[in-house]
C-alpha cells in the first residue's frame, strides 16, 4: 500500500512550525524522569485487522476545504479564531475530552465551508460554534450541561435561547449529511500508539502531551491545510524530540514503517 499523502517537504514545514510554536505554548508536564523510556516495538498480533483500519482511516480523511476560503476572507478567519478559542475554553471548563474539542471544531469548519454566512449577521458564527460544541458533547460526553450554562463559561457578545440553538443543531447535522465521526488527528494518534504497543503510564502521558499540542493548533488556520494523518505524525515526532530526543530516530523508523513511507534523510 503506497502512502502518497505525505511528502517530505510538507512534513518538514509542519514540524518546523511546531518547533517554533513550542516556545509560545505551555502544554503541561509530560514525563516523570524517575524511569527511563524504552524504544517502541511493533505488535504483530492481528496485523491484518490493523492494516484494514489504517486503510480505512486514510481513505476517509480529507483536507480541510475551509483553509483556502480563509486566505481570501480575513474577517471570517478572525471570526473563526474567536469562535474556536471560545469552544476550547468551554471544553476545558467542563473537562470535556480532547476528542470533543477536535470534533466540535471539525463540525464547525465543515459547516462554515458549506453554509454561506452573511456579513451583516456576525452572530451566526457564534451560534454555529455553540451548536457544533453542543453536538460534539452529545456525541462524546456522558454529561452535557444545559445550553444556557454552556454559553456562560466565557463572556460572549451573544446569548441564544435553547430553541434557537437546537434549530441550528439540526441545520448543522443536515448540512454535514449526519457524518459525525470523521477521521481526526486523534484517530491516528490512537492507532499509532496501539501499533507501537505502548500501553503503560508513559504512553498515556505521551498521548496527553500530544493531545495538548493538537488542541493548541486548532485555532491557527495555518495548520488547516494538513491532513489529519500528517498532523498526527508531525505531532508525535515533535513530542518525542522535545521529551526523549535519543529515541527520535527509532520512533521515526517505526512510524514510517507503519505508514509504509520510504525513509528520507
Amino acid at each position: 500500500m503506497a502512502y502518497h499523502h505525505h511528502d517530505h517537504t510538507n512534513r518538514k514545514s509542519l514540524l518546523d512550525t511546531l518547533y517554533c510554536s513550542e516556545a509560545e505554548e505551555d502544554y503541561g508536564h509530560f514525563l516523570n524522569n524517575s524511569s527511563p523510556a524504552s524504544p517502541p516495538f511493533l505488535l504483530q498480533s492481528d496485523m491484518f485487522s490493523d492494516e484494514q483500519e489504517l486503510t480505512s482511516l486514510l481513505g476517509k480523511e480529507h483536507h480541510n476545504p475551509l483553509s483556502t476560503c480563509l486566505q481570501t476572507n480575513p474577517a471570517l478567519d478572525f471570526a473563526r479564531r474567536e469562535a474556536v478559542e471560545w469552544m476550547l475554553k468551554v471544553n476545558s471548563h467542563y473537562s470535556f475530552s480532547a476528542l470533543t474539542a477536535v470534533l466540535s471544531v471539525n463540525y464547525f469548519d465543515r459547516f462554515l465551508f458549506s453554509f454561506r454566512f452573511q456579513n451583516d449577521k456576525p452572530w451566526m458564527v457564534q451560534l454555529a460554534a455553540v451548536a457544533c460544541l453542543s453536538i460534539a458533547a452529545k456525541v462524546e460526553e456522558t454529561h452535557v450541561p444545559f445550553l444556557i450554562d454552556l454559553q456562560q463559561v466565557d463572556e460572549s457578545r451573544y446569548l441564544f435561547e435553547a430553541k434557537t440553538i437546537k434549530k441550528m443543531e439540526i441545520l448543522v447535522l443536515s448540512t454535514l449529511g449526519w457524518k459525525m465521526n470523521p477521521p481526526t488527528p486523534l484517530s491516528f494518534l490512537d492507532y499509532f500508539t496501539r501499533r507501537l504497543g505502548s500501553k503503560d503510564h508513559l504512553c498515556w502521558e505521551f498521548l496527553s502531551k500530544s493531545q495538548g499540542v493538537l488542541l493548541s493548533l486548532l485555532g491557527d488556520s495555518r495548520f488547516m491545510s494538513y491532513l489529519p494523518s500528517v498532523l498526527a505524525t508531525a505531532t508525535m515526532m515533535h513530542v518525542v524530540k522535545s521529551v526523549e530526543p535519543g529515541l527520535e530516530a527509532e520512533y521515526k523508523s517505526q512510524l514510517f514503517g507503519i505508514l509504509r513511507i520510504d525513509k528520507v534523510d
